[in-house]
């Protein structure tokens, strides 16, 4: 297993974050990784067979929340740190029935430009469906941020679960069957899994709860 650690000069002048550290409860999760990315606002557990990420860990702090967002979206770029042959592109997921799903979100990260363009590295995208991404999910990322706020601060790691025998997109790669977000405080956690199914995307949030001792200790 490599570890990449990527330390842009800009993250460091950054007066908005401190680099994330994995918290202890997420660690059994970022062992079995083809490439381990310390994006310095997040860690990311890559894999070469799904060209795909399969876990992905950050904290939010709500003095960050609070200080405003960039609403100007970057353009997604590759990330340089993964050899050419198991890298993704944004022109992968032209016509191929799935939107380009953020594991980190860019309205959770998007306080400073450095910070928003981390999350714009294709290896935190996966093929997620439309309504999906839309609803549910982004119903989910809001609840991370309102938790934040409530609770000054607050962990979240994203799992991202495949089939046995995934489904494919274009370059080879994988397609998600479901997402898992994790979010604990300090006494306090909650946990969704989500379908990466249509036909989910407008059911109660609560309707997709699970007892988070199933992931965290």
């Amino acid at each position: 297993m490599k570890k990449v650690l990527t330390l842009c000069a800009l993250a460091l002048s950054s007066f908005a974050y401190t680099q994330y550290e994995l918290h202890p409860s997420f660690k059994a999760y970022f062992k079995d990784c083809s490439l381990l990315m310390d994006k310095y606002y997040y860690i990311n557990c890559y894999d070469y067979n799904y060209k795909g990420t399969k876990a992905i860990a950050y904290k939010l702090e709500a003095k960050i929340l609070n200080q405003g967002h960039i609403k100007k979206r970057p353009r997604f770029q590759e990330d340089t740190n993964i050899p050419k042959k198991y890298r993704t592109y944004w022109e992968d997921y032209l016509r191929s029935g799935y939107t380009r799903g953020h594991v980190v979100p860019n309205q959770s990260m998007n306080a400073t430009p450095q910070a928003q363009l981390s999350t714009f590295l294709m290896s935190n995208i996966t093929p997620q469906k439309k309504d999906i991404n839309a609803e549910i999910w982004n119903e989910i990322e809001q609840r991370e941020r309102y938790l934040a706020k409530k609770n000054k601060e607050l962990e979240v790691l994203n799992l991202v679960l495949y089939d046995d025998k995934p489904k494919h997109i274009k370059n080879n790669i994988a397609i998600p069957s479901f997402y898992v977000k994790i979010l604990k405080a300090k006494n306090f956690s909650e946990c969704y899994k989500v379908p990466n199914n249509n036909n989910f995307a407008r059911f109660d949030r609560n309707y997709f709860k699970e007892d988070c001792k199933k992931y965290i200790d």
